[in-house]
């Protein structure tokens, strides 16, 4: 069986704000398949996961009890190992321009 390639990301947000197998099960598949998931899917998640993460931040920083964007601690760490595959520092390409005389 083929699943449409949205279901990926669709899972994903789903997933984000669960608690603990759930999102440990989703993380360690998004993981394992980074590589192989398309493109257009590992952006929207990216954006999804980034908006989740300044979420969370303000929610902690406020002391929410509540409820958490990305779960519990332990679940925020997974989302972070998720994170990692796509965070690491980029170096912007800067093209000097050459004047002609």
């Amino acid at each position: 069986m083929e699943l449409p390639e949205n279901f990926i990301h669709q899972a994903t947000r789903y997933v984000m704000g669960r608690r603990t197998l759930a999102v440990h099960e989703h993380c360690n598949w998004l993981v394992a398949n980074w590589g192989q998931i398309p493109e257009t899917q590992r952006n929207i998640i990216q954006q999804d996961m980034e908006a989740a993460f300044g979420r969370d931040d303000r929610a902690r920083k406020m002391g929410s009890k509540d409820f958490l964007w990305l779960g519990d601690d332990c679940d925020r760490q997974d989302w972070e190992r998720v994170r990692a595959l796509y965070a690491e520092p980029v170096v912007p390409v800067v093209k000097k321009r050459v004047r002609r005389k």
